[in-house]
């Protein structure tokens, strides 16, 4: 778990224990299974997670990728729901963490501004959420069709349909992507993230939202019409020049892993008398600690702009650790037999979870097919 300790030099991680909330959390994810979980997302911003890679000046501790891969698993074990929703923030924290030094020095001093802009809305408890999906896009950001369109007084709109918007109405500005004109915004990717108030002009939420699993998370379809952007997240090319996908993919492969990790739990209390059954337990979590080993590496090997290699390393480790994960969710439920066999056994909604939601961000199948098409002996190793 992520505690209070002393950094090189003395200085301390002002980080709290995340020890401290996560009873709650479970607790209301036993109370109130299928409602947003606002008090548990309110509960992590004041026990300093949300915004624990900030810089201590912004109100964090630094805290690496693989720190927050730990917390993550540790907020899904106790409520999956409420580990989604808490990715969004984080990972903007994370990337907004590694400082302004990431722009090109022309935009350096305007991401400064906007990164202190973000700090203060944390402070205030306010919730970012990625508004990003598209139905048929299968997770390219290639084949995003909603568009970004430059106002006369410099600002920009967008138009289009997103799907899976987390947090729904809860959240205080979306960050999505739209694809936008070279001679709109000089010096621009394919595609960039725009920040989006929630209650923007030409902002339409659906309540569309009824899944399978995650059904806390309340990701309904969002339709912008020629609705006013905040502003730009970054700097032009932001999502070519830092990668920040890759911060994102690792949060969200710890879901499913804190999935597995719950359902071992519950399978192992009390300890099973029977020895086989104890040896099924037994290579579950070696299985479990396998997977769970393989992901912080990856996300040790995290920094802004890695590459492509990194990239397909990352893409790997996803797809690898949602899979396995969901299958080992799927076996223990069905080694448990018919005790949790009904639509109210929290090891049940476990599972619905971790099938949800980040085994499907991207689809595994559009993972897979970019598997075999970046694949090569220089990036397997």
């Amino acid at each position: 778990m992520l505690r209070r300790r002393s950094r090189p030099g003395g200085k301390m991680n002002s980080l709290h224990s995340l020890d401290d909330v996560l009873k709650s959390i479970a607790e209301r994810e036993h109370r109130e299974p299928e409602t947003f979980p606002a008090a548990s997302i309110t509960a992590l911003y004041d026990a300093g997670v949300i915004a624990a890679p900030l810089p201590p000046s912004l109100g964090g501790s630094r805290a690496s990728l693989a720190e927050m891969v730990v917390a993550v698993e540790a907020i899904a074990a106790a409520s999956p729901s409420t580990a989604l929703i808490a990715c969004m923030p984080l990972g903007l924290a994370g990337i907004f963490g590694l400082g302004s030094e990431l722009a090109p020095e022309a935009h350096r001093g305007a991401l400064a501004d906007q990164i202190e802009r973000v700090a203060s809305d944390f402070r205030r408890r306010r919730i970012y959420a990625a508004c990003n999906s598209e139905k048929g896009a299968g997770g390219s950001l290639a084949a995003t069709k909603t568009v970004a369109r430059k106002r006369s007084d410099g600002g920009f709109t967008l138009s289009g349909e997103k799907i899976l918007a987390t947090s729904g109405r809860h959240a205080a500005t979306f960050f999505s992507t739209a694809k936008v004109s070279p001679e709109d915004l000089p010096g621009a990717g394919v595609v960039e993230f725009f920040f989006v108030d929630v209650n923007a002009p030409g902002v339409e939420l659906l309540d569309d939202w009824d899944g399978f699993g995650m059904r806390p998370t309340e990701s309904h379809t969002v339709r912008y019409n020629d609705s006013p952007t905040r502003e730009m997240m970054g700097f032009p090319d932001f999502i070519n020049v830092v990668q920040p996908l890759q911060y994102w993919f690792c949060l969200f492969a710890a879901i499913p892993l804190g999935c597995a990790r719950a359902i071992l739990r519950a399978m192992g209390t009390p300890a099973p008398q029977s020895p086989a059954l104890r040896l099924r337990l037994a290579e579950a979590v070696m299985r479990y600690e396998a997977m769970r080993a393989y992901l912080l590496e990856t996300a040790r090997g995290f920094v802004p702009g890695a590459g492509s290699e990194y990239a397909a390393r990352v893409l790997r480790t996803k797809t690898f650790v949602s899979q396995e994960s969901t299958k080992l969710c799927a076996e223990l439920f069905a080694l448990g037999g018919g005790r949790n066999y009904r639509r109210t056994s929290p090891v049940a909604r476990t599972l619905a979870d971790s099938f949800a939601g980040t085994a499907l961000r991207p689809p595994l199948a559009l993972a897979l097919d970019s598997l075999v098409e970046t694949f090569s002996l220089g990036q397997a190793g």
